[in-house]
């Protein structure tokens, strides 16, 4: 099954804000969310070490490892023997097993098995509510998930299965940290033939006015300008429309642009970059 002609045209008028790769001085920005974007992940209150444990991950299905269930506590201890369950339900579990990249991190795969990505052992997988917009017929798979360091704060927020909502607005003066592109995860993109690339910069909050540090993937050239399309951070993989896979900072996180840039050589800026470079549509 192929994605729906709507995604195809938020694509398109999304990549067609990009130009070739570079990087731009900041300015203002225009940033907005979509309707089928998940809401950005909370900004950490105060700077917190998440060196990727030494300690050997857990077999698949253990409670060393298990993703907390929506309401519970992020060290809360999962059901073992639980199979998983359908993406439908909220409450599924996924599945968490030994990496066999690094025995410091550990394999997460969504429930419904169509997504893969590795995280430290002592990260986790926190199942939250999908996002609820129409995909007219599509289909759609859905599952997100809130990704929580080890002392619970969340990093990320990943969501498969968003629909495209037909229509894609600029964010512009963003301002380029660092980035990887990604020709095994281009090749899993089914609608055109663009590369995949991981991103990590910084942009001014039209709504705060604050500096906003994002990591997440990007479909297509990087633009010269620094104007992205929003939503930010989706790609589509295989036949089930949008991944949307993002790590929000702020001021609180990083007190300047050279506090994120020194932030660029610890281990937890590794495990956050592994994270999105590890990522794979298993469809």
């Amino acid at each position: 099954m192929r994605t729906t002609s709507l995604l195809s045209i938020a694509l398109v008028a999304a990549i067609g804000l990009s130009g070739c790769t570079g990087t731009s001085t900041e300015s203002g920005s225009a940033d907005a969310t979509s309707s089928s974007t998940p809401s950005s992940p909370r900004t950490p209150s105060s700077e917190s070490s998440s060196e990727p444990s030494s300690e050997p991950s857990a077999a698949p299905g253990t409670t060393a490892s298990g993703a907390a269930t929506p309401g519970a506590t992020p060290g809360a201890t999962p059901d073992a023997t639980a199979d998983a369950a359908p993406a439908a339900d909220a409450t599924a579990r996924p599945d968490v097993g030994p990496s066999l990249r690094d025995p410091s991190t550990q394999l997460l795969t969504t429930t419904d098995g169509l997504y893969s990505f590795v995280l430290p052992v002592d990260w986790k997988a926190m199942t939250v509510e999908p996002a609820t917009a129409p995909d007219y017929g599509a289909g759609l798979s859905r599952t997100a998930y809130s990704i929580l360091d080890g002392t619970g704060v969340e990093v990320a927020t990943f969501a498969g299965g968003v629909p495209g909502d037909g229509g894609a607005l600029p964010s512009p003066g963003h301002v380029l940290l660092d980035s990887e592109e990604l020709p095994g995860l281009s090749q899993q993109v089914e609608i055109v033939d663009l590369p995949v690339s991981y991103v990590f910069d910084h942009y001014r909050d039209p709504m705060t006015g604050g500096t906003v540090y994002l990591a997440r993937l990007h479909l297509g050239p990087l633009p010269a300008d620094g104007t992205y399309g929003i939503p930010l951070g989706a790609v589509p993989l295989g036949s089930n429309g949008l991944v949307v896979f993002t790590a929000r900072f702020d001021e609180t996180r990083f007190a300047d642009p050279a506090a994120a840039r020194a932030w660029m050589a610890s281990g937890e800026y590794a495990a956050v970059k592994a994270m999105f470079t590890s990522l794979t549509f298993n469809g």
